[in-house]
């Protein structure tokens, strides 16, 4: 599953990156991640329109209906964040993009990652297919309306997200992950996630640190 996975990403990448050039002389930069969002849902849908070989599990009529939600912040955490942080918020130092899930009747149909610069908002890349069914997941559990963030775990490809309602204005946020553990649709509280991720952080950087080091590849 994961090597479809990757090979749908890759696809879907160079695909993309075929049909951006064939629109060089379009502008790429963009006021607003909503905006760059839908260029990319215009994207997609012309290689979806234009290669249905690859569509591999996404349907153009839902493409089509889609639109953009809110946009959630996406963060790499270091190993050294990690083991001095007491809560989640004080996680949020490493950011790599910005996640806007494009939405059809409540349900996510794919997601757009981009990232702003000087310049604008622009599109890194799209239709991550492991990252669209977890969003969708954690977003029917949590409910819709939720803030959101998402954490990059530096010992895992698991990833954690942070959900809180607008109501409660930072208070109260909760926490889904599919960590070894614990299970994406229940809400975990930080005090009892945070120490098992220090824990097993320290151990991977124990058992691995040095080799990951040599081989430049240390996050």
């Amino acid at each position: 599953m994961k090597r479809i996975l990757i090979y749908f990403g890759l696809t879907m990448a160079v695909l993309f990156s075929m049909g951006c050039k064939k629109e060089a002389e379009q502008r790429t930069y963009f006021s607003a991640p909503q905006e760059a969002a839908n260029k990319a849902k215009n994207d997609l849908l012309t290689v979806l329109r234009s290669r249905k070989e690859i569509a591999l599990g996404l349907e153009q009529q839902t493409i089509e209906k889609s639109q953009p939600a809110a946009p959630i912040r996406q963060y790499q955490i270091t190993f050294e964040d990690l083991a001095s942080a007491d809560s989640f918020i004080a996680l949020q130092r490493n950011e790599v993009a910005t996640v806007v899930p494009l939405v059809a009747d409540g349900t996510v149909a794919t997601v757009v990652a981009v990232a702003k610069d000087e310049a604008g908002w622009k599109i890194v890349s799209l239709a991550d297919k492991s990252l669209s069914s977890e969003l969708d997941v954690v977003r029917k559990a949590a409910g819709q309306q939720a803030a959101m963030v998402i954490y990059d775990l530096p010992h895992s490809g698991e990833k954690v997200y942070a959900a809180m309602q607008s109501a409660t204005a930072g208070a109260g946020t909760t926490l889904y992950t599919n960590y070894t553990g614990f299970n994406l649709r229940e809400p975990v509280p930080t005090e009892r996630l945070l120490p098992v991720l220090k824990q097993d952080a320290a151990e991977f950087q124990r058992t691995y640190g040095e080799e990951l080091k040599r081989q430049r590849v240390v996050r």
